[in-house]
């Protein structure tokens, strides 16, 4: 059965790779099996990734709010946007958790010209320049031209503010180029399952650092709101009691304590 990718592309749909996914997101094989054949019983040919997405996410908050939270990750992180501020945000504080010490959004003046550095991260007496490519529709990719400017503000800047190390990350992939490029330069990239050892899912999964926008229930009006009060992780809710999230964001009390369950489910 050929479906179509978001880029356009044309692939066979491969099973065992789609219960692999349902599998990391908590369901055991017999469970990951029955939704892997409800879902191939109804496709058409040339079915697209995102319709199979939404079916499988439907499928799966019928069942467990948590699967379905956990199985739509990379559509949360594209509903960080539309612009990629908020995915710096959520970045830094992702490597905060790993005990980085992390700036974002700063300009920086370079040897030649000043720079806008969206984040800089520093851990055992390394200091790393890291920018962030940011994609809000499935399909995305870096290319090579983006490695390069990279590479070349990392020129400008590292004598004069003494960074050791310049990093790419995304939330989605690179081309092939790209990666080429840069293992050859010594840039390092964070994306979506890159590297294969480590890639950004593993950082968030290893810890629970979901992006506020992995919830459910969350409407755009909403997402918002939290936004505004900077919100950025599942975990930032339990700051607050229902009725204080409640209140702040003018929320029913029972749906108030429903996003904390599901934020303690997540996280704990």
């Amino acid at each position: 059965m050929l479906i179509t990718k978001a880029s356009g592309q044309k692939v066979q749909f491969d099973k065992n790779r789609y219960r692999q996914s349902l599998q990391r997101v908590g369901l055991n094989v017999t469970e990951a099996k029955q939704v892997c054949n409800q879902v191939y019983q109804d496709l058409e040919p040339e079915t697209s990734t995102t319709t199979i997405h939404n079916r499988t996410y439907q499928i799966l908050k019928k069942k467990s709010k948590f699967f379905a939270a956990r199985y739509s990750l990379k559509r949360a992180m594209m509903n960080l946007g539309p612009s990629g501020y908020f995915f710096e945000r959520y970045l830094a504080a992702v490597l905060a958790a790993y005990n980085y010490k992390t700036s974002w959004h700063q300009f920086l003046q370079g040897h030649c010209v000043e720079h806008e550095v969206d984040v800089v991260a520093e851990r055992d007496n390394k200091k790393i320049l890291i920018e962030c490519k940011y994609h809000n529709q499935p399909g995305g990719t870096s290319d090579l031209k983006i490695v390069l400017y990279i590479y070349a503000r990392f020129l400008d800047l590292k004598d004069t503010h003494h960074f050791d190390e310049v990093m790419l990350a995304t939330n989605t992939h690179c081309t092939t180029e790209a990666i080429k490029y840069a293992r050859c330069m010594g840039l390092k990239i964070l994306g979506w399952r890159y590297p294969e050892t480590g890639g950004l899912e593993h950082f968030i999964e290893e810890k629970k650092l979901y992006p506020i926008t992995v919830l459910t229930d969350l409407s755009p009006l909403l997402n918002q709101l939290f936004r505004e009060k900077n919100l950025v992780l599942v975990k930032d809710l339990l700051k607050y009691s229902p009725v204080q999230l409640s209140k702040i964001f003018g929320l029913k009390t029972t749906f108030a304590e429903n996003l904390i369950k599901q934020a303690k489910e997540l996280t704990q």
